[in-house]
């Protein structure tokens, strides 16, 4: 540091000069020099002193001093030189005219080789135009200014990834989290690489998201799982997330430990994790242990139509197809109404096929009729019709459904669903007014519910709606997280006139 009169001269890091564009030495203003360190030195305020160093001070207007110092003097001319240009840059980023700010950025480069900050936005113009050699070329040529900076090396590690070079973008990635553990964009990309997956500990709880090696999932999770004592129901809602997530290893170990700590009286928990178990078991391709387990399980629970229907699938997989109708069938004496049985016996094998759905309904029309007090058999045709556009048949089979099963609230929230599609409001609403405990009944028919009420314009009633749901603590995360991006979308929009 040295000083002219009422300036000082202070030198800047070196790095930290080529990150920000400025010249490795400063004038500051005697007054402004204590304050200097916390409030920083910003771009602005360094054009303001340099010009007025220049223009006013007895060293900027002596003819001996800039000669002494000539190297300095050009340095704080060209930094002044750049401002316009940068202008140029700035509003041509703004404008996504990439080429425009590429073609400012290089004139920068030029007045300034060492100016790093023009280097890095000229690095990210070239990957914006998608010119990713070039790019790659101008981020390595200030990689030296910029390591251990997590922003750049994410950056870096982007253009690696868009050049399909993946072990490079993971090491870019790798060092982006060295210097910021939590670098969102960098876990994000190494989610996309496959290298991390991201896990809820707790589904219901948003602070309990963890990044796991995706080799090691099983074992992170197996490690908190024996941190303290659980049950079987805690067991079941982790098999669900897991099985939600199709992470099949995972809901296989949650199925195991369900039914090995559940107790008597919770039959219909150990009956969800022996389905669970084997349906994981034949996700996972090991086909031989998933008949075994089925045809174990029909044995010990002959009147469980998800045996059967489990017992069906592994059949079918196993290449005994011709043995799997009389296990649906057996399926379907136990529960007239079990959805997977009756897509199995009646549905063809491509539920969209509008023909093949038609062809297939008398049949489905006629077990209905047989089993009148079948919400489920009601259900599925209803399901066919709607396939078959026949949507007025298929709204008052719903409805029928509904009415057989009252309690069933996935069965209700479905009709909700379609009455939606038909924009059908004022039904929803009707049919939600008869539930005197509808806060306490399934988050599918109050989002349903809430939908209607912003349809309807009575944004009230809807931000109300999704509100409780966000404050539901005893609901996925998700389903809270989508709540509240509702409620915020509502009050970015301006109400509805009714």
């Amino acid at each position: 540091m040295s000083e002219q009169s009422d300036w000082v001269l202070i030198g800047l890091d070196e790095n930290t000069a080529r990150r920000q564009g400025l010249p490795a030495r400063m004038p500051v203003p005697r007054g402004e020099f204590e304050g200097l360190a916390d409030k920083g030195l910003s771009i602005d305020a360094a054009r303001k002193w340099i010009k007025d160093f220049l223009t006013n001070s007895e060293a900027g207007k002596s003819g001996v001093w800039r000669k002494q110092n000539s190297a300095l003097v050009s340095q704080l001319e060209a930094f002044l030189d750049k401002a316009p240009v940068w202008e140029r840059a700035q509003k041509a980023f703004g404008e996504r005219d990439y080429e425009k700010a590429i073609s400012a950025l290089k004139r920068i480069v030029t007045m300034d080789p060492d100016d790093h900050a023009a280097r890095l936005n000229l690095a990210s113009a070239q990957a914006n135009m998608g010119d990713h050699p070039a790019a790659l070329k101008s981020f390595q040529a200030i990689r030296k200014t910029f390591q251990g900076d997590a922003d750049y090396h994410v950056a870096v590690g982007q253009v690696h990834l868009a050049m399909q070079k993946k072990d490079a973008a993971l090491d870019e990635m790798v060092l982006a989290l060295e210097a910021k553990p939590d670098c969102q964009p960098a876990l994000d990309a190494m989610v996309q690489l496959g290298v991390l997956v991201p896990i809820y500990e707790n589904p219901r709880d948003a602070a309990t998201l963890v990044y796991v090696r995706s080799d090691a999932v099983l074992d992170y999770l197996t490690g908190q799982w024996d941190a303290a004592p659980r049950d079987s129901a805690f067991y079941l809602e982790q098999l669900a997330y897991h099985e939600r997530e199709l992470r099949h290893d995972i809901a296989l170990a949650a199925a195991d430990r369900s039914v090995a700590v559940a107790g008597e009286g919770e039959g219909d928990r150990v009956e969800r994790a022996h389905l669970a178990r084997i349906a994981a078991l034949r996700a996972l391709g090991r086909t031989d242990e998933a008949l075994a387990a089925a045809d174990a399980f029909v044995k010990t629970a002959p009147s469980s139509s998800g045996a059967w229907v489990e017992l069906a699938k592994c059949l079918s997989q196993a290449g005994r197809g011709e043995e799997a109708p009389a296990a649906i069938e057996r399926a379907l004496e136990s529960d007239p109404g079990d959805l997977a049985a009756l897509s199995l016996r009646f549905w063809p094998s491509d539920p969209a096929d509008i023909l093949k759905v038609n062809e297939a309904i008398p049949a489905l029309a006629a077990f209905a009729a047989a089993h009148p007090d079948s919400a489920g058999a009601r259900r599925s045709l209803a399901r066919a019709e709607l396939v078959a556009g026949r949507i007025d048949d298929a709204l008052a089979g719903f409805a029928a459904a509904v009415a057989l099963a009252p309690g069933d609230d996935d069965l209700r929230a479905e009709y909700w669903s379609e009455l939606g599609k038909q924009q059908r409001y004022e039904e929803i609403i009707a049919d939600a007014a008869k539930l005197s405990d509808l806060s306490k009944r399934d988050w599918k028919l109050r989002w349903n519910e809430a939908e209607a009420y912003a349809a309807l314009g009575k944004n009230i009633e809807a931000r109300a709606a999704f509100s409780a749901i966000n404050f539901d603590e005893s609901l996925h995360v998700d389903v809270r997280r989508r709540a509240k991006r509702a409620v915020k979308t509502m009050d970015e929009t301006p109400p509805v006139a009714t």
